[in-house]
């Protein structure tokens, strides 16, 4: 008996150890798994965002080509709004909107209510670009700065989602440049 009682430090230290390296290994595992599914979900977002923020400005860029065919702002290459440009605008936002769904499904809060504001300031440029909304430069210069400051936001919330370092308040370079003679602030 006293052979066993002798054995029973080095069993209940076996013991120990071995369900303390399983319980450590267990740990290491989740762990690594958790930061596995950290990047790949980031990783699917940072796409998301990077493809909603093109098809965006793609978008923006259509009504603004549509609005200085209009005469709402200068633009160097004004786009007549025929069937066949309007078709194409209309596939450009068929897209920009089925982008929308991927960023309900993995962005957080404050990111997806950025994305509504800035479909929205999207909308009034295309509103005011193919005639639907009465408007002038004026109108187009006030829709084409809330644009470009929701986008703005969505960037940054964006940004923060990712954990991506903020790049603080970033000087926006004049426009037009000082090389081209031009008065509209909203042109391209």
């Amino acid at each position: 008996m006293s052979g066993v009682l002798d054995q029973l430090p080095t069993l209940i230290g076996v013991v120990v150890g071995g369900l303390m390296s399983y319980v450590v290994g267990a740990l290491t595992e989740r762990s690594r798994w958790r930061r596995q599914q950290e990047i790949r979900w980031d990783s699917q977002l940072l796409q998301a965002y990077s493809e909603y923020g093109h098809a965006v400005k793609d978008c923006a860029t259509r009504y603004q080509r549509f609005a200085a065919h209009r005469g709402l702002t200068n633009h160097p290459a004004p786009l007549e709004p025929t069937e066949t440009e309007l078709e194409q605008a209309a596939d450009m936002e068929g897209r920009r909107s089925a982008l929308v769904e991927a960023l309900s499904l993995l962005a957080n809060a404050e990111t997806a209510q950025a994305v509504q504001i800035l479909n929205r300031s999207v909308w009034h440029l295309e509103w005011l670009a193919r005639g639907q909304l009465t408007g002038n430069p004026s109108t187009w210069a006030q829709a084409f700065s809330e644009y470009r400051a929701a986008r703005a936001e969505f960037y940054r919330h964006a940004r923060r989602s990712l954990q991506i370092a903020d790049m603080g308040q970033v000087r926006e370079a004049p426009w037009p440049p000082p090389w081209r003679p031009v008065q509209d602030p909203s042109d391209p």
